[in-house]
């Protein structure tokens, strides 16, 4: 009798790093400070994201934990191992490059079998076969790189890093090349497979909805260091600062400038009117108003509440919901702390529809109403 793959759950490992630093330096040239003091506390077998734009310092972050770039300071550990010093090969971790890193001349049946063989594990073919069916790829496992689509060849190195059933596992943009069924796909079988065996995963990418939807935590990077890390409701529901609100969400947050009305707990916006704030920030206070489009709440004529006067300018109608453009009656001038032409998007429920050119009241709960500074972006609560 032939024995089963050897894919059993391997028991899930932490990841801790500890004021991790990454400068590069090269003669003639100022040094350049790519990661500039990372903390970060990864529970086993748990998904976090590390999501923010091109040159944010995410990828240069996994390929210090991969042990691919030397730590200028700071400490790596895995589990309760200082792995800081260690080669790759030591570190006991799968790695998912965006750029495939494929050995051309092997078939997708023997790349996929390398590492394993290197490491003489067991049930070679059988796991190879498993993870080739999970991920969709069995007829391809007699093809060489050279004859795959890029879609294709991101599928191949996912399976690569996942064949191994490592204790870590480190995904590079897993999935910038795939189409989009192809994504929403993988990105649900991933999320299977790593609840399945457990990996502690970390996963770079720009996209917002693959970290929101696949992570259990988030890291929200710029600059080379952390702005937030939390669940994907609190990035979302409670942003530390302006740039992980304006980050974070699809459609963008509407920025707009105000003004704390005088006794506190509610900010006026120039002349389109007032909405109510949780915000304790001195009443006379310049400020710039944030209100996700998906917080936005359409008031009937009459009502009593603090509401945003607007007209409609576009509707969209999106099935399940609506997009409305709107320009609101008046605001702050930029220079007073204003935050555009005062313009929001408002999302409404499915089934409604706006006329161009209807006038609308805006409303929003106190808490989904958040004020920053407007020069340094700090979140006033």
């Amino acid at each position: 009798m032939t024995a089963a793959p050897d894919t059993a759950p391997r028991a899930a490992r932490s990841l801790t790093l500890r004021n991790l630093h990454k400068t590069y330096t090269a003669r003639g040239r100022e040094p350049f400070a790519a990661v500039r003091g990372i903390d970060l506390a990864v529970e086993p077998g748990e998904m976090v994201a590390l999501l923010g734009p091109s040159g944010c310092g995410k990828t240069t972050t996994l390929r210090m934990i991969a042990g691919l770039e030397t730590v200028t300071s700071g400490e790596v550990l895995i589990g309760d191992r200082a792995v800081t010093d260690l080669p790759p090969g030591r570190r006991d971790v799968g790695v998912g490059f965006e750029g495939y890193a494929l050995y051309p001349p092997l078939s997708v049946r023997e790349n996929l079998a390398y590492g394993l063989r290197a490491r003489r594990a067991r049930d070679v073919g059988p796991r190879v076969a498993a993870i080739a069916e999970r991920l969709e790829i069995t007829d391809l496992l007699d093809l060489r790189p050279a004859g795959l689509s890029s879609g294709q060849k991101q599928r191949v190195a996912l399976a690569r890093a996942l064949v191994r059933n490592p204790p870590v596992l480190l995904l590079d943009e897993p999935l910038s090349h795939l189409d989009a069924g192809q994504r929403q796909r993988v990105r649900r079988e991933l999320k299977v497979l790593q609840r399945e065996f457990g990996y502690t995963t970390i996963v770079v990418t720009h996209d917002q909805l693959e970290a929101l939807s696949l992570a259990d935590r988030m890291a929200v990077m710029d600059g080379g260091v952390i702005r937030q890390f939390g669940t994907p409701d609190e990035v979302f529901d409670d942003p530390a600062d302006r740039f992980v609100a304006d980050f974070v969400g699809e459609p963008s947050i509407n920025l707009v400038g105000g003004t704390v009305a005088d006794g506190g707990g509610a900010v006026r916006i120039g002349g389109a009117g007032t909405l109510p704030t949780a915000s304790r920030a001195r009443a006379g206070t310049r400020v710039q108003v944030g209100l996700r489009p998906q917080d936005c709440e359409l008031v009937g004529r009459g009502s009593a509440r603090p509401a945003l006067s607007a007209t409609v300018g576009v509707f969209e109608y999106l099935m399940e919901f609506g997009l409305a453009t709107v320009d609101l009656a008046g605001q702050d001038p930029p220079e007073a702390g204003g935050g555009g032409p005062g313009r929001f998007v408002v999302q409404t429920p499915g089934g409604a529809s706006l006329d161009p050119g209807a006038p609308v009241l805006i409303g929003a709960r106190p808490e989904h109403v958040h004020l920053f500074d407007p020069g340094t972006g700090e979140r006033l609560r």
